[in-house]
């Protein structure tokens, strides 16, 4: 048997579970005090993780809303509104972004044009295809400025978009989806949940970045980012996180950023086989004592949504069931997580009533099927109250 010394760094420095959540937990922006209710931690919030994603989905309430509420200490959604209205971030590919990200998008527009596969190169065939259309839709933007994708003229489209799901034959939208990750059109903003498109130089500050990195750089700030997002993580996460980068590229480049002291080996306490860990040097540090957070977050919250790490790190195992047939549910439709004091202790199974504008709470699971001490409890159902309060509010 392989011990799990021989398989790590000799410098890697042991770490439990509990300390290993809370750099989880800081890193996600969850660790105590809440963040304050302004544009500016709206702004942190974004260039942190890269993104806030946007989801229409409101069984409770829409994804982007309910990340920032976990975060943000009375948080309001006209925040959001001004953040992207004052040009403060951009809409991309379904995430809300931040100007500083350009030079890392266009690398990656880059890379997503030149991508192997059957599909990409379906996406090239469909964008050269319709060459013509993909520039009479630049014109039509500079002549009449901000347009939804029903308002623009398709008489010059020849190549259909061809698809085994609901985007077959949505020619329009298709091509500008693929002209927005190219960063040739982009979201100015929405009317309800429909998008309206603009021209880039419109939408992005004009003092935005436009350095070009090369691919080195471009993995290194892939990787960079997956360590703030994690604050620790194993060498799959990173990979994974980093977009799947190829696995000699990952060992080489964690190897330098080791030598440079600019993230540290770590040995994670994790059952199976050992696995090489890193953490950021900032996330070691010890941090004083606070209250312990109690809040819920999305299915989509940062913290939660690669699972698998969630299972490792939290044992925590945790799926949307809003997919599944209603008898094979376990938990419920849309469950939030329930994190306290850097544990995940339950899960709330609760939906918006459209018309009273009120949270219906079903049912609490406390995880392992045990309530716990009367304060923990208290704390919980504060936060079902405050999430009841948001949810009024919107």
């Amino acid at each position: 048997m392989t011990s799990r010394s021989s398989r790590l760094p000799d410098s890697a420095i042991p770490l439990d579970l509990i300390t290993a959540r809370r750099i989880a937990v800081d890193a996600a922006l969850l660790g105590p005090p809440p963040l304050p209710p302004t544009e500016e931690s709206v702004v942190e919030v974004a260039r942190h993780f890269g993104g806030i994603q946007i989801d229409p989905t409101r069984t409770v309430e829409r994804t982007q809303h309910l990340m920032l509420w976990s975060r943000l200490a009375d948080y309001d959604r006209g925040l959001l509104d001004r953040v992207l209205s004052g040009r403060k971030a951009f809409e991309y590919a379904a995430f809300v972004v931040t100007p500083d990200r350009v030079p890392e998008l266009r690398a990656y527009a880059r890379e997503w044009s030149t991508g192997r596969g059957d599909w990409r190169k379906r996406v090239r065939d469909f964008m050269t295809g319709n060459a013509e259309f993909r520039k009479s839709i630049l014109e039509q933007l500079g002549t009449r400025g901000p347009l939804p994708s029903r308002d623009i003229d398709d008489s010059e489209f020849k190549v259909g978009w061809e698809s085994t799901g609901w985007t077959h034959g949505k020619n329009t939208s298709q091509m500008l989806e693929f002209m927005g990750v190219k960063l040739e059109v982009i979201v100015a903003g929405r009317q309800g949940q429909e998008r309206l498109w603009d021209l880039p130089e419109r939408v992005i500050p004009a003092d935005a970045p436009r350095d070009v990195l090369t691919e080195d750089e471009y993995e290194e700030c892939r990787v960079m980012r997956a360590m703030a997002r994690f604050g620790v993580a194993t060498f799959q996460e990173i990979r994974l996180r980093a977009y799947g980068l190829s696995i000699p590229n990952a060992k080489t480049l964690l190897a330098r950023l080791v030598e440079e002291g600019r993230i540290i080996p770590v040995d994670l306490p994790y059952p199976g086989k050992p696995s090489p860990a890193y953490a950021l040097p900032s996330a070691l540090d010890p941090r004083p004592l606070g209250e312990p957070r109690t809040t819920l977050l999305s299915p989509f919250d940062p913290l939660v949504y690669d699972r698998e790490r969630t299972q490792r790190l939290f044992d925590f195992s945790y799926s949307l069931e809003m997919y599944k047939p209603k008898a094979e549910r376990k938990f419920g439709h849309f469950v939030l997580p329930i994190l306290h004091d850097n544990q995940l202790i339950g899960r709330l199974d609760s939906e918006r009533d459209r018309k009273a504008n009120e949270l219906v709470v079903r049912k609490l699971h406390w995880e392992g099927g045990k309530s716990p001490d009367k304060a923990t409890t208290r704390a919980v159902d504060q936060a079902v109250e405050d999430l009841k309060s948001f949810v009024r509010s919107g």
